[in-house]
């Protein structure tokens, strides 16, 4: 597969900055429909969004048997010719004393230059029952010509609303230092209009959607309806038909949301969701992190 080009606005003035295409795909360790483990078949997936950036969740990384004990990660973005920031949400001693640490999380692929990627654990609400696994938040930026977007990608907990709040506050911390337009991308196991995602908007995030057809919501979100109508807001889980939409983008800052697709039917269990938007930004100062080529693992801290 080759790499994707650097896509450049048309009849536009020289200060116009060209549109970004950002995704969130759920690749369920590459599984498919048919049983098997394929990164060909996902990284074709990828490459046919045609997206700028992409962020995957149930990302493994030597994790074990059930993928072959490969680094997902590493091997997709070999496939896509593309750079790769790695960040593990559960991280588990080898399996023997001079194997790799079993890893599992979300990855961010591009195709451009992608620096300083950090992954921070996200807290569990202390008066729930203990997740099933620890979640976080994979934070880089990701730089096309003169122009660079912050990007975080994450999984948020799949089983209760409670964790959910508590993660989404702790991202809403650690964005506290971004000065840029954002752009937050992820499998959320949450509707838009959840409870325990409200704290976003509180704090000036947008969803993709919204922002598209204006906020609120009703008859419109139905699953049948919304398909039928052309709304944005379609559902992207489970893939074969979908009722619940709980993979989303959400923006802050200076950022247009001009376009919101969700994808056709994957091999996964979730269909992609794909974003246009234009953002007015700034040249990023990488500072003392990795540089644009390197393909780093990322540790909780």
């Amino acid at each position: 597969m080759s790499r994707s080009p650097v896509r450049r606005g048309g009849g536009e003035g020289p200060r116009r900055p060209a549109p970004w295409r950002i995704a969130t795909f759920n690749i369920r360790h590459g599984l498919g429909r048919d049983g098997r483990v394929d990164l060909a078949r996902t990284a074709r997936t990828i490459a046919a969004l045609r997206a700028d950036a992409v962020g995957l969740q149930e990302v493994d990384a030597a994790y074990g048997p059930r993928s072959g004990h490969e680094d997902q990660a590493s091997r997709l973005a070999e496939l896509l010719g593309w750079e790769v920031a790695f960040g593990a949400a559960l991280d588990l001693p080898p399996l023997r004393p001079d194997g790799p640490r079993r890893r599992y999380g979300v990855a961010l692929l591009t195709p451009h230059a992608l620096t300083g990627p950090v992954m921070h654990a996200l807290p569990a609400h202390p008066g729930a029952p203990a997740r099933h696994e620890p979640r976080g938040v994979l934070h880089a930026q990701v730089t096309r010509g003169g122009d660079a977007l912050d990007l975080l990608v994450t999984h948020l907990d799949n089983d209760l609303p409670q964790h959910r709040t508590a993660e989404v506050l702790g991202i809403l911390r650690r964005a506290e230092g971004i000065t840029g337009p954002a752009v937050l991308l992820g499998d959320l196991n949450a509707a838009p209009h959840r409870p325990e995602l409200a704290p976003l908007a509180a704090a000036g995030w947008r969803e993709a959607a919204d922002e598209l057809r204006g906020p609120g919501r009703g008859l419109r979100d139905l699953p049948v309806l919304s398909a039928l109508t052309g709304s944005p807001a379609r559902p992207t889980h489970p893939a074969r038909v979908p009722v619940r939409r709980i993979d989303s983008l959400w923006v802050r800052g200076a950022v247009e949301v001009l376009d919101l697709a969700t994808g056709a039917l994957t091999d996964s269990d979730h269909r992609p969701v794909v974003a246009t938007l234009r953002a007015r930004t700034a040249p990023h100062d990488p500072g003392p992190g990795p540089g644009p080529e390197s393909r780093t693992v990322c540790d909780l801290d």
